[in-house]
């Protein structure tokens, strides 16, 4: 997402905007985002190490102009070798209760790890349906089973 090594004098990376074409990727630090011929966004995170606050930030703008401010199936494939500062966690959280999602299917690293997380998701409150996976296509034709009533509310 950043020009890597472009600053502008004051230490800051200059946004590359250039990079966020509809249905081309966006790279960040932490994720490649994509919207797919389906409408899907799908976020794939990278082996990155550490997430922080600024990392959420910019790949929540990306998500929102991918998603052009409508609600939108997201597929997250989240295997990758990463975690969340505190900072990061409480973003994440808060940009949440912004997000404009009609779906979320998440794929996770194991069986294991899908069935604790889809145990644990009955303790919080989201305002749409999420899921967790360890295959990414049945994660996929998940959130595809949510497409035809974003095709009805736009006709209404």
């Amino acid at each position: 997402m950043f020009v890597k090594g472009d600053k502008n004098g004051l230490g800051i990376n200059i946004f590359d905007y250039s990079a966020m074409i509809q249905d081309q990727p966006t790279e960040t630090r932490i994720a490649s985002v994509h919207r797919d011929e389906n409408g899907v966004i799908v976020i794939t995170m990278k082996d990155c190490g550490l997430v922080d606050q600024y990392d959420i930030m910019d790949l929540n703008l990306v998500i929102r102009h991918k998603a052009n401010q409508q609600n939108c199936l997201k597929l997250v494939i989240a295997t990758g070798d990463w975690d969340m500062n505190k900072e990061a966690r409480e973003m994440a959280l808060n940009e949440d209760h912004l997000s404009r999602t009609k779906a979320r299917a998440i794929v996770v690293s194991s069986k294991l790890k899908a069935s604790l997380f889809n145990f644990l998701k009955q303790f919080n409150n989201k305002e749409y349906p999420l899921q967790f996976f360890e295959n990414k296509e049945t994660a996929y034709h998940w959130l595809l089973t949510f497409r035809e009533d974003i095709n009805k509310h736009a006709q209404h």
